[in-house]
C-alpha cells in the first residue's frame, strides 16, 4: 500500500469519524428514535449517503480507474446462505443495541461505556466466528487427507 493511500485512508476515517458524530449518529438516543420509527433523521442519512456514494462510483466508473491509477473492480456476488444469515444477526445486533460497528466505534471515541460494551461484544463474535471457520477448514483437510474423490462437494 503506498504512502498515498494509507495518508488517503487515515483522513478519510478521520472525517467519516467527526461527520459521524457531529451528524449525532454517535448518540444512542438518535438510532434508538430512528428505530422506533419516531424519528426519520437516521434514514435520510443513509439514504444522503446511499446517494453520496453511487455518485462517487459512477464517477470513478466514467474514469475507469481508482484515484491512485488502479482499475476500477466492483465484485458482483449472488446471495447466499452465509450473507443472508450475517444481515440476520447484524440486523437483530443493531435493534437490540441501537448501534452499529462505525457508530459504535464513534461512541467508544467520545468516551460512551455503551458503545465499549457493544464494541467488546462485536470483538467477541468477530474472534468466536475465526474459531468456527478454523475447525470447519480443518475438517475440510482432514476430509481432503482421507477420500479426496468426494471432498469436492465440501469446498463452498
Amino acid at each position: 500500500m503506498s504512502r498515498g493511500l494509507r495518508l488517503s485512508a487515515a483522513g478519510v476515517g478521520v472525517a467519516f469519524g467527526f461527520f459521524l458524530t457531529a451528524s449525532g449518529l454517535g448518540d444512542y438516543e438518535t438510532i434508538h428514535r430512528g428505530l422506533l420509527l419516531q424519528d426519520a433523521y437516521i434514514y435520510l442519512m443513509m439514504a444522503a449517503t446511499v446517494a453520496t456514494a453511487a455518485a462517487g462510483i459512477a464517477l470513478l466508473r466514467r474514469r475507469g480507474r481508482t484515484v491512485y491509477g488502479g482499475p476500477l473492480q466492483l465484485p458482483r456476488h449472488g446471495v447466499r446462505r452465509g450473507t443472508v444469515a450475517g444481515a440476520t444477526v447484524s440486523g437483530v445486533g443493531f435493534g437490540i443495541g441501537a448501534t452499529c460497528p462505525g457508530i459504535t466505534v464513534a461512541m467508544v471515541a467520545t468516551g460512551g461505556l455503551y458503545g465499549a460494551v457493544v464494541l467488546a461484544g462485536i470483538v467477541g463474535g468477530l474472534w468466536l466466528r475465526g474459531r468456527v471457520e478454523e475447525s470447519h477448514a480443518a475438517v475440510a483437510v482432514a476430509v481432503v487427507a482421507r477420500e479426496p474423490a468426494q471432498a469436492v462437494d465440501l469446498v463452498p
